[in-house]
């Protein structure tokens, strides 16, 4: 059971207040959603290294059959957030998907038959998901590097601080926009266990969950079907809900495979 004070809270109204979900359908914003991960994951948290990037935009092999996405500041169109989705391409043997060869073996043999077989091509993985701290520091809710707290210059910086917490569930209506766009039912990823706890306080919880695992840091793969773990949300949480799918604008495929993971079942 949720609090009370949380199921008052208008999550679509606080977020769509301070940001807007953008598809990156264009070389100017996939651009953007580049230089958005360069400062996450160059910078910010230094999981790649910033010298292989020149040109200051983070990218790799996985990019070019992916689908990218943004989330941005209403008021002055900085981008504070990316994600991608990484489609399957035609050969299973040169286009993996990223998590599979460290983290899919240790999922099951069910998740490993079910991506590996039919459903392949409506399945994506969840991948660089990126929140910049810089935009957090100019909300004041971090300290620059300096030590001295930096002046926000966001007039509607009060609003901003109320949304920062559902920036994940943006990213989370992106990725469902982008999986209607191409098919896509089934999702896989691998996220810290902090992420994965803040989102199913908000009733995004994943079918199945590996075992804690260390790739790129303490790591849990994960993988569900669209239309349940949305169906859930609409129960449980339908601000959320409505923030994620529009209002109902979109929503996921079923499929009619089962695949049982355990005592569980994937519809």
């Amino acid at each position: 059971m949720y609090p009370p004070q949380q199921q008052h809270i208008n999550v679509s109204s606080i977020f769509n207040s301070v940001f807007t979900v953008k598809l990156a359908t264009t070389p100017e914003l996939t651009d953007e959603v580049f230089a958005v991960r360069y400062q996450v994951y160059c910078i910010d948290r230094p999981f790649e290294d910033p010298n292989c990037f020149a040109d200051k935009r983070e990218h790799d092999e996985f990019d070019p059959r992916s689908a990218h996405a943004l989330i941005q500041h209403r008021l002055t169109k900085d981008s504070v957030a990316a994600v991608r989705l990484v489609m399957a391409g035609d050969d299973a043997t040169q286009c993996a998907f990223p998590m599979e060869g460290p983290c899919l073996r240790r999922m099951g043999r069910e998740i490993q038959d079910a991506v590996a077989g039919p459903l392949r091509n409506q399945v994506a993985e969840i991948s660089r998901m990126a929140v910049s701290r810089e935009f957090r520091r100019r909300l004041n809710e971090e300290k620059a590097v300096s030590g001295i707290s930096e002046p926000a210059y966001y007039s509607d910086s009060e609003n901003g601080k109320r949304a920062m917490p559902y920036i994940s569930l943006g990213l989370f209506a992106a990725i469902l926009q982008m999986s209607v766009k191409h098919g896509i039912t089934h999702w896989m990823a691998v996220m810290e266990p902090a992420q994965l706890r803040l989102l199913k306080r908000f009733g995004v919880e994943f079918d199945h969950v590996g075992p804690l695992m260390n790739y790129h840091g303490r790591r849990r793969p994960a993988f569900t079907e669209a239309a349940s773990l949305i169906n859930r949300i609409k129960q449980c949480r339908p601000d959320v809900w409505s923030l994620i799918t529009e209002n109902g604008r979109y929503l996921p495929e079923r499929t009619s495979t089962v695949l049982k993971t355990g005592e569980q079942e994937v519809a």
